[in-house]
């Protein structure tokens, strides 16, 4: 596939056309121009031939169309259809021989000519020049040595007099206009007599069959020239009730400006099968990035226009259309003169073009700066963000980075887009229109975004439309305002923000590897934070490893093992700063730049880059941990970079934590899992030469010591508490001194109730022995002294009747010592018996004992001693009694109601304990979960409660002896269990004893729940 270079051939002049080598001026065709050699560099647009054939139909007589308006601005092309249309009119041989079959070219024979070029002032005015031009000036004598005079359509009628057609053609007529509106003649200007002069010219062109005028304006050039010619114009219209014909020269959006290009610059063109090559090619690529959603679909219809532009992109005439109407921009000359330097940009540069487009002006070459700068003004522009002698332009400076050339491209063709200087224009282009300029057979969409975002980041003058349209603008931008903002941020706001980002990242949360974060501290404060706690203290890299500040405070503190070090081996604090200086200006803006304004989106993405760009340098420039450890027997700081793998949301702690719990190992977060290489380690470091320390110094040295490994906040507690708890270490009695070697242990027994005395004060216990080796001998004795000569229980259970029961556990394999004995102690049992029909009571206690009571609510323990069945009367009684035996107490309160009644005696205000003999069951897992449900409403506790699930042979008993639970807690326990068992295991709750807030609670819970409640049952102080 051949470049542009190798495939065409330029004229000899093209890469050197300037404006003033075009101009062409009228009185060309008074001088005798060759027609032939005329037309061979002219491509005959469609307004040109508009012109020719109704200016030759006109000609001919046969046309009533006398006035030809051509409206285009500066350089727009209308000279050169003027001298076109006069060559031709003014030979009928040379219109056979050139043009070809225009109708009613052969209508006339050679026409007279009057050309007046308005630039010019001449003394006897435009009507004295035409009329000399057509031989007849002393006619029109009076019309200026009399005084300045228009002439008027008589006048006009007579100078036209003859049968030869006439073609008067006007040019740059505004200028003309405008120069007489400032002239002054009597209470008016000259310009009125210029414009009446014109008017009534027009209307005598008009008049006559074989006479045309062709007039050129310039749009918006010259204002008051404009409105004149066009009353002129109107004048005229209303008179003969005819229009002129408005002809544009150039069609500057459709592909009449290629082929105007190609006729003047290119002297061949390669055949049809390489321009078919470069078309396919480009076909491919647009079509993979229309896949890809660079650009948009249907952007690769764009290589079916190739034949038509060839060899210039497709894209190339909306870009000029997006400046052809500056009002210095002369259309087709500057054109063909900013063509000319784009061609010389392509044809200097090494690099294969294929299409040329507005990305290859090289703003190396200063005619082609000067003439972009010409047309825009954007000098400032072109100077900061795209091209500077020194190279510190922004996009020279993105491509010096990158090695390559996109971002001068990139910017090159946003410039490009952006040299409008009319009001409200659209300017610039979108990301994907953007792209399918610059997408060619050796580049992708994605090889320029890297380009366009760093450009977007960095350039002063590049703005964003809120259509998400790129283009520049004499204005600076938000890029620059930050940057001013950036450089000119007080030094203490921008530490304090780097100190504040770096206690963001690394702030401790779980506190497993350190409790405290010291963004680049000063001494004192880092010695006073290590003191207590293990601190992270993050530290500006001065090329050393560690450096030399960190050694010097290392080896100076006694708490070496409280020390962990952030820092780096790059000396790059610079870029740190840097960026946190971008984050300062962008929150400075923020306060300036409203929700609506439109930098408002700019800005957020811009604080959230910049937020992102400040992280990413801490991490770069603190990549290091250092942490104590020791080498050849001297303490040191040892170093491991910082792991930086991570999903999500980046947390410093847990990357902190990630590098000091690898290999080598300095932080144990599970000390269960590592207790026993802990335990040694802390043996060997923490208690030295010492068997028994204080647990006060454990955690000092701790501290001090540091080849001691790092644990978790509290982790030298639990390391501790799981030691004692195995029995490696032993608490010596006053909670603060911890002994490595413990003492040998004394055999002692475990006594479990299992069950409540009952009526008889009969009850089951259970035995265990602690440090009795693993054939253990217990022995009992009730009532009474137990020695190793009293019996030796079976089974470890004991049914016994006993006050008291001493038990003795020996080890037989005679490793521990025979504790003391152990002595549990029986509860007395109160229960009473009512004999309604008598209404007397009987008192018993178990196993036995001394009862005294009273009725009248006093002390019972002083009251009558119980010798026999006790008449209460007919009424309503509460009877307090009081049990004795040998040092074993008990006291109940009975409520008997009146005689024939079954009411429950409850206080619904007061406390309540409900007491049954026997457990209460709530025998389903719906009534239980209600009764825990209820429970944990009313704040009721429970004693002596069992928990039955499944059954046999995946079965959980639980049994709670006697102390207080709530709800929550059976309800914690019951769910554990069942994730072990099927979703439908059965369930039964038993309890003993409830205890309520109020007698009401205890009510509505026993009603709920199908309890029956008996006055014995209630206990109420």
């Amino acid at each position: 596939m051949k470049s542009v270079r190798n495939a065409c051939t330029l004229q000899p002049n093209a890469l050197e056309i300037t404006v003033g080598d075009q101009i062409e001026q009228l009185d060309e065709i008074i001088r005798g121009t060759d027609a032939a050699a005329y037309f061979e560099k002219t491509f005959i647009t469609g307004g040109m031939r508009d012109l020719l054939e109704k200016g030759m139909a006109r000609l001919a007589g046969k046309s009533n169309t006398a006035v030809f308006h051509l409206k285009q601005a500066m350089g727009g092309g209308k000279t050169h259809l003027m001298v076109g249309l006069g060559l031709l009119a003014r030979s009928a041989a040379d219109r056979a021989r050139i043009i070809g079959e225009i109708p009613h070219q052969g209508g006339f024979g050679n026409a007279r000519i009057a050309a007046f070029n308005g630039r010019n002032s001449p003394a006897h005015y435009f009507w004295g020049e035409i009329a000399g031009q057509l031989g007849k000036g002393a006619q029109f004598k009076s019309f200026w040595e009399d005084g300045t005079r228009a002439p008027d359509e008589q006048a006009w009628l007579q100078l036209f007099e003859g049968d030869d057609p006439l073609l008067i053609l006007l040019d740059e007529m505004p200028p003309y206009f405008h120069y007489y509106a400032s002239q002054k003649l009597g209470e008016g200007t000259i310009a009125d007599v210029v414009t009446r002069a014109f008017s009534c010219l027009l209307t005598a062109a008009q008049k006559k069959k074989n006479v045309a005028v062709v007039v050129s304006d310039l749009d918006a050039a010259y204002e008051m020239g404009g409105v004149l010619i066009n009353r002129a114009l109107d004048e005229a219209k209303q008179e003969t009730g005819r229009a002129e014909v408005s002809i544009t020269p150039v069609n500057l959006e459709s592909d009449e400006i290629y082929r105007i290009l190609r006729k003047r610059l290119f002297a061949q063109l390669p055949d049809d099968n390489v321009i078919a090559d470069v078309a396919s090619a480009y076909a491919d690529r647009l079509a993979e990035a229309a896949k890809a959603r660079s650009v948009e679909r249907g952007a690769d219809a764009l290589a079916g226009e190739i034949h038509a532009t060839y060899p210039f992109h497709p894209s190339f005439k909306s870009i000029v259309a997006l400046f052809k109407d500056n009002q210095k921009f002369r259309q087709t000359r500057g054109l063909m003169e900013l063509v000319s330097r784009l061609l010389k940009s392509v044809w200097e540069n090494p690099e294969d073009v294929y299409l040329i487009g507005a990305q290859h002006f090289d703003l190396s070459l200063p005619e082609v700066r000067e003439k972009l700068t010409e047309i825009s003004g954007m000098r400032d522009v072109i100077a900061r963000d795209l091209w500077d002698t020194g190279m510190g332009a922004h996009a020279q400076i993105v491509d010096l980075g990158a090695g390559n050339t996109h971002a001068k491209q990139v910017g090159v063709l946003l410039l490009a887009s952006s040299l409008s200087t009319a009001v409200d224009a659209v300017k610039g282009l979108t990301e994907p229109e953007l792209l399918e300029c610059l997408i060619d057979p050796n580049h992708k969409a994605g090889d320029f975004r890297p380009a366009l975002e760093s450009l977007q980041k960095s350039a002063w003058y590049l703005h964003k439309s809120t259509e998400g349209r790129l283009y520049f603008s004499h204005a600076e931008n938000l890029t620059k305002k930050l940057e001013n903002y950036a450089v000119n941020a007080p030094q203490p706001k921008v530490d304090e923000l780097v100190r504040g980002t770096l206690l963001d990242m690394f702030r401790p949360t779980t506190r497993e590897a350190y409790e405290k974060v010291l963004p680049l501290p000063e001494i004192d404060e880092a010695e006073a934070s290590i003191r207590s706690a293990r601190a992270l203290l993050i530290i500006s890299p001065d090329g050393k490893t560690p450096p030399d500040a960190v050694t010097r405070f290392f080896d100076s503190q006694l708490n070496k093992n409280n020390i962990l070090v952030l820092t780096g081996e790059r000396t790059l604090m610079a870029d740190v700063d840097k960026a946190a200086r971008h984050v300062y200006a962008a929150e400075k803006a923020d306060a300036e730049i409203d929700a609506v304004h439109p930098q408002r989106k700019d800005l957020d993405e811009k604080r959230a880059q910049y937020d992102k760009d400040l992280r990413t340098t801490v991490l770069n420039v603190f990549d290091k941990v250092l942490f104590p450890g020791s080498s050849a027997g001297k303490d040191v700081l040892r170093s491991k970079v910082l792991d930086s793998t991570y999903t999500g949301a980046f947390n410093g702690e847990a990357q902190m934590i990630k590098t000091l719990t690898g290999d080598p190992i300095k932080l144990y977060t599970d000390v269960a899992s590592n207790f026993d290489a802990l335990k040694a380690r802390a043996e060997q470091l923490l208690f030295g030469n010492q068997d028994d320390v204080r647990k006060t110094d454990l955690v000092e040295r701790s501290r001090q010591v540091a080849q001691m490994p790092w644990l978790p906040s509290k982790g030298l507690d639990l390391l501790i508490q799981e030691a004692l708890q195995r029995g490696v270490w032993e608490d010596l009695g006053s909670g603060n001194h911890i002994t490595k070697k413990p003492r040998p242990k004394t055999t002692k027994v475990l006594v479990q109730m299992e069950s409540s005395p009952d009526d008889s004060g009969s009850c089951r216990l259970r035995l265990e022995s602690q440090h009795a080796g693993s054939v253990p001998r217990i022995h009992y004795a009730e009532d009474g002294p137990v020695t190793t000569q009293s019996p030796v229980l079976k089974d470890n259970e004991l049914v016994t009747k006993a006050l008291r029961v001493q038990f003795l556990a020996v080890d037989t394999t005679g490793r521990n010592q025979t504790g003391d004995p152990t002595t549990w102690a029986n509860e007395l049992v109160l229960r009473n018996q009512l004999d309604p029909d008598n209404r007397t009571v009987e008192l018993f206690v178990a196993p036995r004992g001394t009862i005294r009571y009273t009725t009248d609510g006093t002390e019972p323990r002083t009251g009558k001693v119980y010798e026999g069945p006790i008449s209460i009367g007919r009424g309503k009684v509460e009877m307090l009694v009081f049990a004795e035996c040998e040092g074993l107490e008990a006291k109940r309160i009975f409520k008997f109601p009146e005689a024939g009644s079954n009411e429950v005696l409850l206080d619904k205000a007061a406390p309540a304990s409900f007491r049954a003999a026997a457990p209460k069951k709530l025998d389903s897992s719906a009534k239980a979960h209600a009764g825990i449900r209820l429970a944990k409403e009313k704040g009721i506790t429970f004693r002596q409660v069992t928990l039955t699930l499944g059954s046999a042979p995946q079965v959980v008993q639980v049994v709670v002896g006697e102390f207080e639970v709530r709800a929550d807690f059976i309800e914690e326990t019951l769910r554990h269990f069942q994730s072990l068992l099927p979703a439908d295991a059965p369930l039964v709750l038993g309890f003993k004893q409830a205890n309520t807030l109020t007698g009401h609670d205890l009510e509505q819970f026993a009603r709920e729940l199908g309890i029956e409640l008996r006055n014995e049952e209630i206990q109420q102080e």
